[in-house]
């Protein structure tokens, strides 16, 4: 009897200690951020695994700044230079880098990005590709809007159950980008159908959300004057009104689901967004009310 119990106390600590490891486990997302003085507010990402010995560098596109940002260990951890898409603020910096990392002896760095418009492209992945660094999974979500070769990376940790989405120029907290390259339709297929399908709804509410820029100040000043006009109408977009008020990074912050309940780009057969671009009958297209919500933001 007392074998017995020994070996269930043990085995009670065994599932204890997993399951405290599970908790304590965690990748690692260090935001690096660029252009902030010119008024660019871009972002570049470190994403790490666990012990930090295997990363992807995210649209590392101002070197020097990401350099400072960088021990040398972090450097020496990067297995790719992995770009959103190929414009000059997100891309820019992969030759300077990739020879940075080269000099460390880093020479099996690979440059992952949409296009071969990004400098030294050495993979383009499929659409819903995906690639392993460490424990981590990744997949590559194709989103082409903005440019044709946007893409939006998903990550998720098996262990820890952490998710996040580095989503580049396409979604922004509580916006998007500029239709560069594309049309209404081709950002409300992005948004609403490939970024959601592709992460799944049981996992929206836990994917916390990269953007390439810190727009979001402009982006709820624009969703309050244009659709929900005042507090109370909203209670997330409320939310998000008093956190980027009080804080200048919400990089990592807030999740898919969150953007569904404030951000009118993922709302678009809400009534209240369907009054802003002043069709209350709904009898405009979802691609037209994409059109019509981004003429709106350009405007301001």
């Amino acid at each position: 009897m007392f074998r017995v119990n020994s070996i269930a106390r043990q085995l009670g600590s065994f599932k204890s200690a997993s399951k405290l490891s599970q908790q304590t486990r965690k990748m690692h997302v260090k935001p690096v951020k660029m252009r902030w003085l010119t008024g660019g507010v871009n972002y570049s990402y470190l994403l790490s695994t666990e012990d930090k010995t295997k990363s992807w560098l995210i649209d590392p596109a101002e070197p020097a700044e990401v350099f400072s940002a960088l021990k040398t260990e972090e450097l020496m951890s990067v297995e790719a230079v992995v770009n959103t898409h190929h414009h000059y603020d997100h891309s820019g910096g992969n030759g300077a880098v990739v020879s940075r990392l080269t000099e460390l002896e880093n020479a099996d760095v690979q440059v992952i990005s949409g296009s071969h418009n990004s400098p030294g492209t050495t993979q383009i992945p499929k659409h819903l590709q995906e690639y392993a660094l460490g424990d981590l999974k990744i997949r590559c979500i194709r989103t082409p809007c903005h440019t044709q070769d946007s893409v939006c990376y998903y990550v998720s940790d098996p262990m820890s159950q952490e998710k996040a989405i580095f989503t580049g120029d396409t979604l922004f907290i509580a916006g998007c980008g500029r239709f560069f390259e594309g049309t209404g339709e081709e950002m409300d297929v992005a948004l609403n159908r490939r970024i959601l399908d592709g992460v799944g709804n049981s996992n929206w509410a836990t994917t916390k959300v990269y953007p390439g820029h810190e727009y979001t100040k402009s982006n709820v000043k624009f969703v309050r004057h244009a659709v929900y006009k005042t507090a109370g109408e909203n209670a997330a977009l409320d939310k998000l009104e008093k956190f980027c008020n009080e804080n200048d990074v919400t990089a990592g912050v807030f999740t898919l689901q969150d953007e569904l309940e404030y951000n009118p780009f993922m709302r678009l057969d809400d009534p209240t967004v369907r009054d802003a671009v002043k069709d209350p009958q709904g009898s405009l297209t979802r691609a037209q009310v994409t059109d019509r919500l981004r003429t709106l933001k350009n405007k301001m």
